[in-house]
């Protein structure tokens, strides 16, 4: 027993430096070998294997998990007629994590012609104002980028209205900075536990919803309905995601 509680204690007084170095190894990559759906002949499951629903503007969401881009591969995949319209690039975590393809992405995901956006990934645990910050920091838009998008996906002890205060206020802070709406991630059953209150109907949503009928929130905007497309460009799965509307619709969320 004693030795429990001294852990405990021990575990309290270094929570920094744990949370830290646990970072650290949640973000290593690790080379895998043997993956059986990279997709060296250009052959992709988005033709009849993965359902897709009927919209015309499509894009994914990427990160360091999707590794290095061939962006020629990507910019000139074509899958039933359609494209890859659009890009959102992972670029922040917490309040001291810079996704180390960021830089990268980003500027290949203009220089190919794709419409961008990029992405923070909030920590519950975190100051908000600390974490949007650094997000400003790493992120500068311009004219015809998308709107920023906060990532909410991580579970957490702290009370649903001071979470709901967090979220918000990263929302709220991103809004100001970029003098345009920001975009809510959240899965369907995340948001109906915690941001299904007057607060966020402002917000357009970005449901992630692995079905195959829409999402059932009036405000959505985005919806990601596969975690496992295979595109040329990318030797790992990547999101594959649909935009509620007309090509018009879409570029009115583009930075002026």
């Amino acid at each position: 027993m004693a030795t429990i509680i001294v852990l405990l204690i021990l575990s309290f007084i270094f929570r920094g430096p744990i949370r830290y170095y646990s970072k650290i190894v949640y973000h290593k990559v690790f080379v895998v070998k043997n993956n059986n759906h990279i997709n060296k002949q250009k052959t992709t499951n988005l033709n009849g294997d993965i359902f897709l629903p009927d919209y015309d503007i499509f894009g994914i969401d990427i990160s360091r998990h999707q590794g290095k881009i061939n962006w020629q591969l990507l910019h000139d995949f074509t899958f039933l007629y359609h494209k890859i319209d659009f890009v959102y690039i992972k670029a922040t975590e917490s309040n001291s994590y810079k996704d180390k393809f960021f830089n990268l992405n980003w500027a290949k995901a203009k220089q190919f012609g794709f419409y961008r956006g990029a992405y923070h990934f909030f920590d519950p645990l975190e100051s908000p104002d600390e974490q949007m910050n650094y997000f400003f920091g790493v992120v500068k838009l311009s004219k015809g980028d998308l709107p920023p998008m906060l990532d909410v996906e991580q579970e957490s002890r702290i009370t649903t209205s001071a979470y709901r205060h967090k979220v918000l206020r990263c929302l709220v802070l991103m809004e100001q900075h970029y003098k345009m709406k920001p975009i809510l991630y959240v899965n369907q059953d995340f948001y109906k536990s915690y941001f299904k209150t007057v607060d966020f109907a402002k917000y357009p949503l970005w449901i992630s919803r692995l079905k195959k009928s829409k999402p059932k929130q009036k405000n959505w905007v985005f919806w990601q309905f596969t975690h496992a497309a295979v595109v040329d460009g990318i030797t790992e799965y990547v999101d594959l995601n649909t935009f509620n509307g007309s090509e018009l619709d879409f570029k009115v969320l583009l930075k002026d």
